[in-house]
């Protein structure tokens, strides 16, 4: 920084005094001058090709020895007439050096297709300017493709003895300026040995790569990939879509599938859907579509909660769209469960307000419906009463009467603290429903559990963790087992229900298959059944959500609000 001092003067300029070198027409101010240049300015930081709507930022460095005064940002048609006051600002001192960064919206009302012009100008401390015309663009597109619909990153499909294998390889993209191009590879892996070791390499399979030119701003896909036999096999699925900026890798979408082709096998991980078109399955965050239960070699057991009357349920082997694997009811024979999309029904459920329980057999291809009442659902909660002092701090039983019983609420956060305020709505037509509406979130990975609010931190007294961080499916109970009280009578019935099954046992946890109640407070044998991971899924796009948590399901999903 630099400090310009004003000389008085009686009414005379004297040149030939070292250091001044101009007077103002009044003389009243003389300026020290350095080198009585003008000011330089460099915008070469700025992207002036932007989408309509949002910010421009305009971006420089802007020089002067003799130090600057202001800089003038003028754009009539963008609303803009700025002085940025340098001396003002810095209490007279002016700078040799700024760095320019001045944020303009451009308002979405304004036409993107025109360009703009903004004239920057940069004054020093003698008056001297330097003026720069920057034009903008608001018809840029700086966002990349996304997939409306996509494969998941491991896919089966099932090959059948003695016939030929084919699946459709599908996905949707979108882009809100324009999709310029997309490519679809598609290789087989081959294994090799080397030096006793096994190497792979991947191969074209005939007909790929396939490159289309789009200029559109959707494009969808449905192809058929054959192959005429049934063979075992492992595919690379490789898509990648250019927005019309594509030189620039920021403008590029691209994603990795591995497809396994494979015989039907006892423990395929299978999805309820019941959203009406694939777009659904990858709007939300996570919970869509629901995870069932592999309850033994080739059974299954899908739960679910019918708010309304008429919803069509279906089985997915993949979370982002209905095929190539889906278990529904043949066409042409209605009591038998079919395998591929394009050959199946849905499952109607005609009662609303009931919990449905079908039961089905991947081998034989049997299945079997049924209702309960939400009367006779079980939860871990189910017994105490939501938002009413419910909650023994202490945990005391010896002593009932001198409990210090807290309000009793549950929500999403980071610590117990943070569930105040953040508390969830118990669904007033379905009490082991829990909601969250218009929860603001930001672009980025989430990091929370499902958790009673407690004063001091107390984390276990009920709380809920996940199968996987990341990718959540299940929200298992792993809160504490808690006594009869004046209160409520205890939840030995939840976990009767939930590890009281021999059979279930031995599948499912082959390594711990005799559940003990009373060693369920020791969180070493309690990670036996429900390991301590903590919800970290990724918000695509900052916006407001809907948790929707139903307690005897143990599954959530998060979807935006509309």
């Amino acid at each position: 920084m630099k400090l310009f001092s004003k000389w008085l003067t009686a009414g005379l300029c004297f040149a030939s005094i070292a250091g001044l070198s101009s007077c103002n027409d009044d003389n009243s101010n003389v300026y020290v001058d350095v080198d009585g240049q003008a000011p330089t300015m460099d915008l070469s930081k700025t992207e002036a090709w932007i989408e309509g709507g949002r910010d421009f930022v305009l971006k420089g460095t802007l020089t002067d020895n003799d130090g600057i005064a202001a800089v003038d940002i003028v754009c009539h048609n963008l609303l803009v007439n700025k002085r940025i006051d340098l001396l003002a600002i810095n209490d007279g001192e002016a700078p040799t050096t700024y760095e320019l960064s001045y944020r303009i919206q451009t308002k979405e009302h304004i036409p993107q297709a025109n360009d703009y012009t903004v004239n920057v100008t940069v004054t020093d401390v003698g008056g001297r300017t330097t003026s720069m015309q920057v034009p903008v663009r608001l018809d840029g597109d700086i966002t990349a493709p996304v997939f409306t619909v996509a494969p998941d990153a491991e896919m089966g499909v099932l090959t059948k003895p003695g016939e030929a294998t084919s699946f459709d390889l599908e996905f949707a993209l979108s882009d809100n300026v324009g999709i310029d191009f997309v490519e679809v590879a598609l290789e087989e892996r081959i294994e090799s040995d080397s030096e006793g070791e096994t190497d792979y390499t991947y191969v074209p399979v005939d007909g790929y790569p396939q490159r289309f030119d789009v200029n559109s701003k959707v494009f969808n896909y449905s192809e058929p990939v054959n192959f005429p036999d049934d063979q075992a096999r492992v595919l690379r699925a490789t898509i990648t879509a250019c927005d019309k900026e594509a030189n620039e890798a920021a403008h590029i979408t691209e994603m990795v599938s591995i497809i396994t082709l494979q015989p039907l096998t006892e423990n395929f991980k299978l999805w309820l859907c019941d959203v009406e078109n694939q777009e659904e399955m990858s709007s939300d965050i996570f919970g869509v579509p629901m995870l069932i239960d592999n309850v033994g070699p080739y059974e299954y057991a899908a739960r679910y909660y019918n708010e309304k009357a008429g919803t069509g349920v279906f089985f997915v082997g993949q979370k982002g769209g209905f095929g190539p694997i889906c278990f529904g009811p043949l066409k042409n024979d209605k009591n038998t469960l079919g395998d591929a999309y394009k050959e199946v029904d849905r499952i109607i459920l005609d009662k609303a307000g009931v919990y449905y329980l079908i039961k089905f057999n991947t081998l034989d291809r049997t299945y079997d419906v049924s209702t309960y009442t939400i009367a006779e659902a079980i939860d871990p909660i189910m017994h105490m009463h939501y938002g009413e002092d419910d909650m023994n701090t202490w945990w005391e039983t010896n002593n009932m009467d001198d409990i210090w019983w807290q309000r009793f609420v549950i929500g999403p956060a980071g610590s117990p603290g943070d569930v105040e305020g953040n508390e969830m709505e118990q669904d007033p037509n379905n009490k082991h429903i829990y909601i969250k509406e218009g929860w603001k979130l930001s672009a980025g990975q989430m990091n929370f559990a499902i958790q009673a609010w407690h004063s001091h931190g107390w984390w276990n007294f009920e709380s809920w963790r996940v199968d996987n961080s990341e990718d959540p499916d299940k929200f298992m109970y792993y809160g504490n087992y808690h006594p009869d009280t004046p209160h409520y009578q205890n939840n030995a019935d939840y976990f009767d229900y939930k590890y009281g099954d021999a059979a279930y046992m031995e599948y499912a946890f082959p390594n711990n298959p005799v559940f003990d109640l009373s060693k369920w407070g020791d969180e070493s044998y309690r990670k036996n059944y429900v390991p301590d991971n903590w919800a970290k899924p990724t918000v695509r796009e900052a916006g407001t959500y809907k948790l929707i948590f139903d307690a005897h399901l143990e599954r959530a999903k998060l979807i935006p609000e509309n």
